[in-house]
């Protein structure tokens, strides 16, 4: 019988990937659900990407553009979280998404990762597809992806 990962005393982790698309908000949804019956505490993550800046990267309000996304995407999940009553926070990070999920739930111990699951397609879809990709297949953690239409 092992040892369990989170101290008695600590609330149990769930990190959740955030963004913008549908996929994003059905898993922010589930993951707050599931926190909720678990007694949790979520870490919704952003990993800044290049949807998060103007088209023209000579544009003078580059990096202005990306702070007002990324405070739409904190504001948005802060909308979505008002319902529950359940700790959480918000963190932004830069580098590559799925690695950057991996190092932040080994970071804090995380129970579960959680993210949506967009349709294969091309485009941004994609994207999100091979980061679900690569979580299944290297994290060391219980990864659960939520599809974009989930009923929650």
């Amino acid at each position: 019988m092992g040892a369990a990962t989170n101290r008695p005393h600590e609330m149990p982790l769930l990190v959740v990937g955030y963004d913008r698309h549908p996929a994003a908000q059905s898993a922010l949804r589930t993951a707050a659900e599931l926190a909720d019956r678990l007694r949790a505490r979520l870490l919704v993550l952003h990993v800044v990407d290049l949807e998060d800046y103007p088209i023209d990267p000579d544009a003078a309000d580059w990096e202005a553009w990306a702070e007002r996304a990324v405070s739409a995407e904190r504001a948005s999940a802060e909308e979505l979280l008002a319902v529950h009553r359940l700790p959480w926070s918000f963190q932004v990070t830069h580098g590559e998404p799925a690695r950057q999920v991996l190092e932040v739930a080994a970071r804090h111990d995380a129970l579960m990762i959680v993210i949506g699951a967009a349709r294969r397609e091309w485009g941004v879809h994609l994207l999100t597809y091979s980061v679900a990709k690569h979580l299944t297949r290297h994290a060391d953690r219980p990864v659960l992806l939520v599809p974009e239409h989930h009923p929650r």
